[in-house]
């Protein structure tokens, strides 16, 4: 399980692993994390926006490992099983084609690498520009965290963009990234036992 460290973790890891693409495909690019409304306001000329707008709780494996182990007596945790919804921009020079470029450099680059990895993941937390990942334990995770492609078509990606107030639009793709386990730090009070058990009796009525 992870603390509650794992969300940033994940973008983290994502950003480290396509800046790595990038870079060696268009000079100069980067990926950022802002607001895309904050694009081009001293961001790069030549990037790739990495932004997490939505967070859904996973239905089918939210607190679903708990229970057993609850039912045998072992002290456990509650948890929360999130898939990550991220919107990727890309930005630059249109008649170089620069953000198509960067589409595909990403594309690929998530195409081959549709898992999160151990190895990717503890990469990022040992960043000497990312310290404040170096207490994420989210490589213990034992669920496999996947990378998804989102096929948006016109009306899902009016609505998305709509939430981002008087921000012209720019190419945008979409991934998820599911699922990131998140355990609390209290463990649920278990009841008491029942010692005996006693059938409801009349009882007499005195005046």
């Amino acid at each position: 399980m992870s603390t509650y460290l794992a969300v940033a973790t994940v973008t983290a890891t994502l950003q480290r692993t396509l800046q790595m693409a990038v870079q060696s495909d268009i000079e100069g690019a980067r990926i950022t994390t802002v607001r895309p409304s904050e694009i081009g306001n001293g961001t790069p000329e030549t990037g790739v926006n990495l932004f997490l707008y939505q967070v859904i709780t996973n239905p089918a494996l939210n607190n679903m490992d708990a229970t057993p182990f609850r039912s045998r007596g072992i002290p456990t945790k509650r948890q929360a099983a999130l898939d990550l919804y991220y919107m990727f921009t890309f930005y630059g020079n249109d008649a170089e084609l620069e953000p198509q470029r960067l589409l595909g450099s990403v594309m690929r680059t998530l195409n081959d690498k549709r898992i999160l990895t151990q190895e990717m993941i503890r990469a990022a937390c040992r960043d000497s520009t990312l310290p404040f990942l170096q207490a994420s334990t989210l490589a213990h995770q034992v669920q496999q965290m996947n990378i998804v492609p989102l096929d948006f078509n016109l009306e899902d990606l009016s609505k998305a963009w709509s939430v981002f107030f008087q921000t012209p639009y720019l190419l945008s793709v979409g991934y998820k990234v599911l699922v990131v386990m998140v355990e609390g730090e209290e463990s649920p009070t278990r009841g008491l036992p029942i010692r005996d058990r006693r059938t409801n009796e009349l009882m007499p009525f005195y005046n």
